[in-house]
């Protein structure tokens, strides 16, 4: 049986070697109400991040290194988001060693995870990497990260998932395609109005959306009856409308108002 590695945050560094990492480090609260460590990778740029971790491991076995990933991804799908481990026989990283690493494309699930699973977070992905040590004692377990934002965890046994809705990309693409603006309106307008502890939560992380879209929804934020609208724009790219996808604004959205929030959603 295969000997289990799973990710600590704790055991993690920035890579010396990248001048423009991009790292946090913070607690949080998961949602068994346990404080868990995530360390969050990259940018939304193009600053090329790494963090990486040297171990000393049994030599002639075999192990299987776990990690848990939120995010990582991006709707424009040229995002860099890889793991790798790098044996050393010497003992430390050689060029020769770094040439012979094994590398896992993480990026739009071109090495496949054991789960992908629906969270309010965003998609988390568990990873479990198989791989043998055969004559080496020395390893660099290294992560990755461009042009989108990864917080990696701990993992947790697989039930501990079980509840969550299952997704993958495909269906990631097909909800954001999919979205109903008429019935998003609908459902924030419909919420009691007594009740304002409600909340409605639009997930556009890293979308592809066009300047009348974010009008749209930050005019149905607006104008709906919760007061707890939350809509995540975080690397979002927002670009100008087609001469025909352009509408007419109607004379009741508070035309001005919108184009001033609009302003602050693409600067920030």
């Amino acid at each position: 049986m295969s000997k289990v590695i799973d990710f600590d945050p704790r055991d993690f560094k920035a890579d010396k070697s990248c001048e423009n990492n991009v790292i946090a480090k913070y607690f949080v609260t998961d949602k068994d109400g346990k404080n868990a460590i995530a360390y969050s990778i990259g940018n939304w740029n193009w600053d090329w991040t790494q963090i990486c971790c040297d171990k000393k491991l049994e030599k002639n076995t075999d192990y299987v290194f776990r990690f848990v990933i939120v995010g990582g991804y991006c709707n424009t799908c040229d995002e860099t988001s890889r793991f790798e481990i790098v044996p050393m026989p010497d003992g430390s990283l050689t060029d020769e060693a770094y040439e012979n690493r094994y590398t896992y494309d993480l990026a739009q699930n071109r090495y496949k995870p054991v789960l992908c699973k629906k969270t309010d977070e965003g998609m988390l992905r568990l990873f479990e990497i198989p791989f043998s040590t055969f004559d080496c004692e020395d390893f660099r377990f290294v992560f990755v990260a461009m042009h989108a934002v990864a917080t990696l965890y701990t993992p947790k046994e697989l039930s501990a998932y079980a509840d969550l809705e299952d997704t993958d990309f495909d269906q990631l693409r097909a909800d954001l395609e999919d979205t109903d603006f008429d019935q998003l309106r609908e459902e924030i307008n419909s919420k009691n109005s007594e009740d304002n502890s409600a909340n409605v939560v639009m997930d556009f992380t890293g979308a592809h959306v066009t300047r009348s879209t974010v009008t749209d929804l930050l005019t149905m934020a607006r104008l709906g009856k919760s007061e707890n609208v939350c809509i995540d724009f975080t690397g979002a790219f927002i670009e100008d409308d087609k001469p025909d996808d352009i509408q007419a604004d109607a004379d009741d959205t508070g035309s001005d108002d919108i184009a001033v929030e609009l302003m602050d959603v693409a600067d920030n």
